[in-house]
């Protein structure tokens, strides 16, 4: 019994021992097996081009990066807690002025989410640094360089290359400032259209340096200005200025980052959403499969209820008329496809509000007026707001201008309200290549419409009636949609380019902002609550170009196949001449392949702001 007792007391104070010291054990463990917490990055490429919409190509649509793209992109990323920054690594932007302001807008606003944001530079010029400095730090390389030189309009003339082809250009126009037809007459600009474009860029440039001002610290618009007519900075002379917070590597920056936390885990990860697509392995049945699934990929399912439903409707190209365009692939608006979308959306009850996105330079007179007449229609059923992206002048604000509310970004393209038109004499080409025509003709103005000579002068007075017409229409129906006077739009009009600041002092818009702003709008006017969830129809539908000729085939089945011309307009070749080729593939539509004089309201330049 004295044993058992014994032994009782000892495993009791064992007990007690291994109770009294076991916490200890266990804090020291524990603290072994926690890891620190981690401290996440996320790096963003931010770079390329940016437009509204993809173009469709021969299979499918294309892999075009959209500003819709973007933004979700970017709501995803500010809505995860698990993130504590982003380093943005900004190169090559290729986007208008009007877009870059909507993107650094959107920046701003993920920057105003409490997430770190970082800006990463191996060079740039106006734009990566407009959207560079959005954010709260500003990295470059130590090698690279800031190419702050300021902005420059240019436009090319054409004059001087139709006189060496024996081309004339037969053209009038309608308003003091409708410099249309000067690149194909003049080899410089008329003192009217330098005054234009002069103003343009004058408002754009204070755009600019009110961005420099605001987004440095101290920083003035009178500093800015100076810094601009100093650069471009090597990247030392960038950090001397303050126009960058410190120079290093993309290796430096994740070990500074790495070491300023050192009581956690620093990991830089791309985001979620980016997923490695691998080539399909064409020499099996799963490959062929796998292909066909990529280029048909499933509809996505929609959110939200039936009822709460807005339109949004594209614009985004030069407008041009019903005809197989040669070069179809090529973003166009033509009076058709914007038809259905309409009609769509004013017949569909669930709709209930329609957005209107316009980035287009304008075209044929013809088709914007039918464009017109689906907007205003589709007005009288329900709330229509216009959206204008980087351009939607001439006719771009033809097609606006019926909505019951014009949104555009401070440096939107706008107005250009005013007409041109003619044909190009090509009899001097036809001669030095060896062909001649013979015209037998009945009516006094039968030969308006021929390119073997110019207009006769009462074929000149014809066309000038007509260009009158559309002109004064065009004024009248802007001051209908403006609630203004036919003389007051009239004076504000004369073919005079504006930017978005300048058409919503001059009242040709209503607000300043980009496309959340005329969502928002739509939205409130439709009479949802701020809260609600609305569901976007995202109209016209595009569709690949095989699925259209299968449908025309279908439409047609006596014709003969042949190969699409369409095909071309996706030429590498042809792709290197950019804008230009593009440029001269809508004044070719417009002109060279109708039988007819066009009357135009278009910008039948590129206005190039670098």
């Amino acid at each position: 019994m004295k044993l058992s007792k014994f032994c009782l007391q000892t495993y009791a104070f064992l007990l007690v021992l291994l109770i009294a010291i076991s916490p200890a054990f266990a804090d020291k463990h524990e603290a072994e097996e926690t890891p620190p917490p981690t401290k996440k990055y996320v790096e963003f490429t931010l770079g390329g081009t940016y437009a509204d919409t993809k173009t469709v190509s021969t299979f499918s649509t294309s892999t075009t990066k959209t500003l819709r793209g973007l933004f979700k992109k970017l709501d995803i990323l500010k809505a995860d807690d698990e993130i504590a920054g982003v380093i943005f690594k900004i190169d090559g932007v290729s986007v208008g002025w009007a877009t870059l302001q909507e993107i650094r807008t959107k920046l701003h606003e993920f920057r105003e989410s409490g997430k770190e944001t970082i800006g990463y530079l191996e060079s740039g010029g106006n734009a990566e640094y407009l959207l560079a400095a959005a954010m709260e730090r500003v990295v470059l390389i130590p090698t690279g360089s800031l190419n702050l030189t300021g902005l420059r309009a240019e436009i090319l003339f054409y004059k001087g290359l139709l006189d060496k082809l024996d081309i004339q250009a037969d053209m009038l126009a309608m308003g003091k400032y409708k410099s249309g037809v000067e690149p194909y007459m003049r080899d410089g600009m008329s003192d009217e259209f330098r005054e234009s474009m002069t103003a343009l860029l004058d408002d754009l440039y204070a755009r600019l340096l009110e961005h420099i001002a605001e987004s440095r610290k101290r920083m003035t618009v009178e500093r800015a200005s100076d810094l601009i007519n100093s650069g471009p900075f090597t990247a030392e002379e960038a950090l001397q200025e303050k126009l960058v917070d410190t120079l290093q590597y993309y290796d430096e920056l994740l070990t500074d980052l790495k070491e300023a936390s050192e009581d956690e885990e620093v990991r830089v990860v791309k985001p979620n959403y980016e997923r490695k697509r691998t080539v399909p392995d064409m020499n099996s049945f799963a490959g062929l499969m796998q292909l066909l699934s990529m280029l048909n990929p499933p509809q996505r399912a929609r959110t939200g209820t039936a009822e709460n439903q807005i339109a949004l409707i594209y614009a985004s190209g030069p407008i041009l008329p019903d005809f197989d365009s040669l070069f179809a692939s090529m973003s166009v608006v033509t009076p058709e496809t914007l038809k259905e979308a309409f009609e769509k959306a004013r017949t569909d009850d669930s709709v209930q509000a329609v957005v209107f996105r316009i980035d287009s330079p304008g075209g044929s007179a013809l088709a914007s007026d039918l464009i017109w007449r689906e907007v205003m229609l589709t007005q009288r059923e329900k709330p229509v707001v216009v959206s204008m992206g980087n351009v939607a002048a001439s006719g771009g604000y033809y097609i606006a201008m019926a909505a019951g509310t014009i949104v555009a970004h401070p440096s939107t393209i706008t107005g250009s309200i005013g007409v041109f038109g003619g044909k190009l004499n090509m009899k001097g080409l036809y001669n030095k290549i060896g062909l001649t025509k013979e015209i037998i003709a009945h009516g006094q103005n039968a030969t308006l419409y021929s390119d073997y000579g110019g207009f006769t002068n009462t074929e000149r007075e014809r066309v000038e009636k007509m260009m009158k017409t559309v002109y004064e229409d065009f004024v009248r129906k802007a001051a209908a949609g403006r609630s203004k006077s036919f003389e007051e739009i009239d004076e504000i009009a004369q073919g005079r380019v504006w930017t978005g600041k300048q058409a919503k002092a001059l009242g040709l818009v209503d607000e300043l902002g980009g496309l959340d702003t005329a969502l928002s709008i739509a939205k409130k006017q439709a009479g949802f609550a701020d809260d609600d969830k609305v569901n976007l129809i995202v109209l016209p539908k595009q569709r690949p170009f095989f699925e259209q000729l299968l449908e025309q085939m279908i439409e047609d089945t006596e014709s003969s196949i042949q190969v699409p011309r369409q095909l071309t307009a996706n030429h590498p070749v042809l792709s290197i001449f950019g804008t230009q080729w593009q440029h001269a593939v809508t004044w070719l539509s417009l002109f060279g392949f109708q039988d007819g004089t066009q009357i135009v309201t278009i910008l039948p330049y590129d206005i190039s702001i670098r």
